[in-house]
């Protein structure tokens, strides 16, 4: 099972790029591939999953963080899987050229349409601050994780394959 995420440049930021899923067969966890280009050499911006596919008024309509068990925001190296599905691995890090090239294993997304976890047609935003991963100690940081506006976003779409 495959899915693919296009990132586009927006006004706010030249952003772009690919993220492509890989899960072998239902319930194995999700390889996720972060290709993304156009940021400013060795930053830190946060990374989530939202709710909604629907880019009618940009990335403002994408909802929240998808988070189909209500949990607090948390982070898959600190809290495990006591976290938002929508998490991810929460930050992503340019290089010195403003690259990210990041894989990772993912055991709470899912591309089985039967999963409450499933992430077809949602969507992926990149923000403009770096995730506090929870640890803010306000309401904003269980939320969102302080995260900032939303500067690069796309929808999650099927794929035939992760090369697609």
């Amino acid at each position: 099972m495959n899915a693919v995420c296009l990132i586009y440049p927006t006004n706010q930021s030249p952003v772009k790029g690919i993220i492509s899923f890989h899960q072998c067969s239902v319930g194995h966890t999700v390889r996720v591939n972060i290709n993304l280009t156009g940021f400013k050499p060795n930053k830190t911006h946060a990374i989530h999953i939202h709710e909604f596919g629907d880019l009618r008024n940009g990335c403002k309509s994408l909802g929240a963080h998808f988070n189909p068990l209500g949990k607090n925001h948390g982070n898959i190296k600190i809290n495990g899987n006591d976290r938002h599905a929508g998490d991810m691995i929460n930050n992503i890090v340019t290089d010195s050229n403003g690259n990210v090239n990041i894989t990772y294993q993912d055991p709470l997304l899912s591309l089985d349409d039967k999963s409450i976890f499933n992430i077809y047609g949602r969507s992926v935003v990149i923000h403009a601050k770096p995730d506090d991963l929870g640890l803010g100690g306000t309401k904003e940081s269980l939320t969102t994780g302080s995260a900032g506006e939303r500067i690069a976003c796309g929808i999650i779409g099927r794929c035939e394959s992760v090369e697609c």
